[in-house]
């Protein structure tokens, strides 16, 4: 009898929306020198949290880039009122690319698009041989939720209190 072979695990970092959602849970937070590093803290404690308990094969990470991107293009006026980020927010957006280059996390981003149409490409193009975890504190990445082939973690309050949504989870 051949026992089936462990699928892998690629997680798919949504870094922007975790970037977001761990500035706003951890206000305050300075390194030595004063700068901000609540957010650059919270991504970190999210990859560690991954590792442990999630034990992934991979972990890949999706940025935003500035500029516009293709829904500008059908849509003049989407995120139009938006605010615009934080600076205290944006230098932590450079710092943690710094711990995902120190942590070998390959990062993925293009001119045009945003990180969730990343993540929506690799997800479809890797859901048939791997299994997927999409890291996302933006809850419309639950759309792309597949039986218990691709699953979204993400928080429910600050940034401990997780959850691991499943098709049966979505539906709940």
């Amino acid at each position: 009898m051949v026992a089936k072979q462990k699928r892998k695990i690629i997680v798919l970092l949504d870094t922007h929306a975790l970037i977001h959602r761990s500035y706003h849970a951890i206000q305050g937070l300075t390194d030595p020198s004063g700068a901000p590093v609540g957010a650059v803290y919270g991504v970190a404690s999210t990859i560690i949290k991954i590792v442990k308990d999630l034990k992934p094969d991979y972990i890949l990470a999706a940025y935003d880039l500035p500029g516009p991107t293709h829904r500008h293009e059908v849509y003049k006026e989407y995120k139009a009122t938006r605010e615009k980020a934080d600076d205290e927010l944006v230098v932590q957006i450079q710092r943690s690319r710094d711990i995902l280059h120190a942590l070998s996390i390959p990062i993925y981003e293009a001119p045009g698009f945003e990180a969730d149409d990343i993540i929506g490409t690799l997800t479809e193009q890797a859901k048939k041989e791997y299994d997927i975890i999409i890291a996302s504190g933006d809850m419309d990445t639950l759309q792309l939720v597949e039986k218990n082939r691709v699953r979204v973690f993400t928080m429910k309050k600050g940034i401990n209190d997780t959850i691991l949504y499943d098709e049966e989870a979505v539906v709940r």
